[in-house]
């Protein structure tokens, strides 16, 4: 098979690392394997060599037959214990000189080992590659984001005074996988009353009060992508002014940062629009994280919407925008949509 014969995302592969005056690429990490293949393999059970010589799988034993009828335009080698080895003495076999490895992704022995053997530390290409999302993986985030808006759509009218976190959590989680999603994007967060007020608080047996503050930031992964949203409100008949006062400023900030996603601005420009707006009205200090990032097959990945990324935001990319005011020991909101940025502006991937 000829490299124009080979699936887009390989062909890609080998564009990249060959501007860098390589002949070849090892792939470790499953994700990566993932996005390159479109099949699953767990962490550390597999090494990918890509080169326009030939395409070599170094797995399982198990993934030999399956693999090699899912992807027959790769060598399949069984090997249940010395991958990284068989894939070193496989270089030398197809006489490849510049072979690069993802230093950033390798874990410190492996990346020594690689070194040793004369392999070099190169630039995370497929990193860079999965910042952008093609027409179907576009599909799948917004398939995995509108499942994560229907849970919310499903679990708000069955919050009731007496339920515990958890227990909304446990609702909300098989709710998501009795509609296809594989499991949660990340721990489900339910946050109640001054528990809101942590960005980052773990879920746990705390009821909700018949006037309580509520946070819900969740998410699932459906076939491979990642979907992401947050969503808060008052439980009860009296909601205090100040937290109405913080939602609407809240909810200001997302809308104003989600105009502000376009084809080539910057994440530190999206970050500082929901960012003054909160500061300009007295709760600069609250806003005690960034106002975004990237989603994909990870949960955070590139690009991001805070003040340190300056990278210039390009179709196909799906960023957060989540700002959020946080009053410590009382209570908290944060507001998340996950969208797609094309050339007209943001997508909201996370609705019905």
């Amino acid at each position: 098979m000829t490299t124009k014969q080979l699936p887009e995302k390989f062909s890609a592969l080998i564009k990249q690392y060959r501007k860098q005056k390589l002949d070849g690429f090892l792939v470790t990490n499953h994700l990566d394997q993932f996005y390159l293949t479109n099949f699953t393999f767990f962490q550390g059970e597999t090494v990918l060599l890509v080169s326009s010589k030939e395409i070599v799988c170094f797995t399982r034993s198990l993934y030999v037959e399956p693999f090699g009828k899912f992807a027959p335009y790769i060598k399949v080698i069984g090997e249940d214990a010395d991958r990284l080895g068989k894939a070193i003495e496989y270089v030398k076999h197809l006489g490849l000189k510049q072979v690069g490895f993802d230093a950033a992704k390798e874990g410190y022995l492996a990346g020594k080992r690689l070194a040793a053997n004369g392999l070099t530390e190169s630039e995370s290409f497929i990193t860079q590659m999965r910042r952008g999302k093609d027409a179907n993986e576009l599909k799948l985030m917004r398939a995995s984001n509108r499942l994560a808006y229907l849970t919310y759509e499903y679990i708000k009218p069955r919050i009731k005074t007496g339920m515990t976190e958890v227990q909304v959590a446990a609702e909300m989680e098989r709710f998501m996988r009795a509609h296809g999603a594989s499991s949660t994007s990340f721990d489900t967060i339910v946050a109640f009353g001054e528990n809101s007020s942590n960005p980052h608080h773990v879920t746990g047996d705390r009821k909700l009060k018949a006037e309580d503050a509520v946070l819900l930031d969740f998410g699932c992964i459906y076939k491979g992508y990642c979907s992401d949203m947050t969503r808060s409100w008052w439980h009860g008949k009296k909601e205090p002014a100040e937290y109405k006062k913080i939602w609407q400023l809240t909810d200001k900030a997302r809308k104003e940062g989600i105009k502000s996603v376009k084809v080539g601005t910057t994440g530190k420009k999206v970050d500082s629009v929901a960012r003054d707006i909160i500061a300009a009205n007295g709760y600069g200090e609250f806003f005690t994280h960034g106002t975004g990032h990237g989603v994909g097959l990870e949960i955070h990945e590139d690009p991001y919407n805070n003040q340190h990324d300056t990278s210039l935001l390009k179709e196909g990319n799906t960023v957060t925008v989540e700002p959020g005011i946080y009053l410590p020991g009382k209570y908290g909101v944060r507001l998340e949509d996950t969208v797609a940025v094309s050339k007209t502006g943001a997508k909201i991937l996370t609705k019905k």
